[in-house]
């Protein structure tokens, strides 16, 4: 009798329990499966961001290093030096008297 009267206290005090441990368990459980694919996802996108930021980080060298070689391009075409020797290669003939026409302002052509 007091064997079984300690087995019903024993029963009594587990099943009065402030926290049920199996539960508490298996939240905590949950947690970590949630918490961990949320935190893979986010790895996941920074990530793919990064490579992403990369390869604009080399573009824009190439960019830039494109556009230094127009600069010296446009620079070398356009030097006094350059459109002299362009212009004699033309072989044009210097114009010596230039005579302009003036029109009077109340002149205008008709069909």
């Amino acid at each position: 009798m007091l064997e079984t009267k300690i087995k019903t206290e024993t029963e009594n005090f587990k099943n009065n329990k402030i926290f049920n441990w199996k539960i508490v368990n298996q939240i905590i459980f949950i947690l970590i499966i949630f918490l961990g694919g949320y935190y893979l996802s986010n790895i996941n996108d920074l990530m793919v961001k990064n490579f992403n930021r990369e390869k604009l980080k080399e573009k824009n060298k190439q960019l830039v290093k494109e556009n230094e070689n127009l600069e010296v391009a446009v620079l070398s075409l356009g030097s006094y030096g350059n459109i002299n020797a362009r212009i004699k290669n033309l072989k044009m003939v210097v114009a010596k008297n230039i005579d302009y026409i003036t029109v009077e302002v109340a002149v205008v052509a008709k069909k």
